[in-house]
């Protein structure tokens, strides 16, 4: 079984990966406020309010997304994938293949809806 001490060099690495995670969440967080903020407000279509929200629930989802590609690149460079349980990455890759799979359904069935 490999040793699988944390160096000095990966602990680094791995406080910069949970940075990563952390503004990814944080992300989230303003989307789903935005998004909400506008369920509840219910602002009046075309209003100043209506565009201001919409368009940071989507800026930030679109953050989220960028940030956990970033994560789980830097991940997979730094080797860090070793020290997380199988049950984790089994779950993330779970994740990671219905993401692409949905993603796909959408842009094949795209042009055959009216």
């Amino acid at each position: 079984m490999p040793d699988d001490s944390m160096s000095a060099a990966d602990a680094t690495s791995m406080r910069r990966l949970k940075v990563l995670i952390w503004l990814a969440v944080a992300s989230v967080a303003v989307a789903v406020a935005a998004g909400v903020l506008l369920l509840v407000a219910e602002p009046d279509s075309g209003s100043d309010l209506e565009a201001a929200l919409g368009v940071t629930a989507a800026i930030s989802g679109l953050t989220t997304g960028i940030l956990v590609i970033a994560a789980l690149i830097y991940a997979q460079v730094k080797n860090l994938w070793r020290y997380v349980p199988m049950a984790i990455r089994v779950v993330l890759w779970v994740l990671i293949a219905a993401g692409i799979a949905v993603t796909l359904w959408n842009q094949i069935s795209q042009p055959f809806s009216s």
